[in-house]
């Protein structure tokens, strides 16, 4: 329950000093905020595991370093997936890559590394509210469809999905599915 709150307070805690800063800090490394709505553990690509109350997604992406150009300028990201109903929640950070169709349709993919709150051992049987995961340290990779209103706003259709890559004993990974509004700096 510990790392449970331990992990809301850092969500909290990023997307209160990200939205607060002035205009003039954001527009120096701040590239873009966005927040969503994921149906936890979703049932589109399999049978549903855990809960199947929402996640609240926060995320925070920073303008691509210049050393970062050799990798096609990847953008930096934090973020969290806060499930609303018991179920696990994450934190992760890495990097997120753009592909533009046009001035408005896009295609984003990151990947970096997630941290849990979930079971890392223990039965998973029937009536559990949580998957056991084997590690407490994941990978995270993320997949939008994005559509940009104007140069500020945009709306991204996003699968999420979390897992160790059968580092671990147990693997059964997490994958969200949902809708995020971005506001670009």
């Amino acid at each position: 329950m510990l790392k449970r709150k331990l992990l809301m307070v850092a969500a909290a805690a990023t997307a209160f000093v990200a939205t607060s800063m002035p205009a003039s800090a954001t527009d120096d490394w701040v590239d873009e905020l966005r927040l969503g709505v994921y149906d936890h553990s979703t049932q589109l690509f399999g049978t549903r595991h855990e809960t199947s109350d929402p996640d609240i997604n926060a995320e925070a992406l920073f303008k691509s370093p210049d050393w970062l150009s050799w990798a096609a300028g990847p953008r930096p990201m934090i973020g969290a997936n806060i499930n609303t109903g018991g179920g696990t929640s994450i934190g992760y950070a890495g990097l997120a890559w753009d592909w533009n169709f046009t001035d408005a349709l896009f295609l984003e993919g990151t990947f970096g590394g997630a941290i849990h709150d979930g079971n890392i051992s223990g039965s998973t049987g029937a009536g559990r509210d949580r998957n056991n995961y084997g590690c407490r340290v994941m990978f995270h990779e993320s997949a939008s469809l994005g559509y940009r209103f104007d140069q500020n706003v945009s709306v991204m259709l996003t699968v999420d999905h979390m897992s160790n890559a059968s580092l671990c004993d147990e693997n059964p990974g997490l994958t969200d599915a949902g809708v995020r509004l971005g506001y670009s700096f």
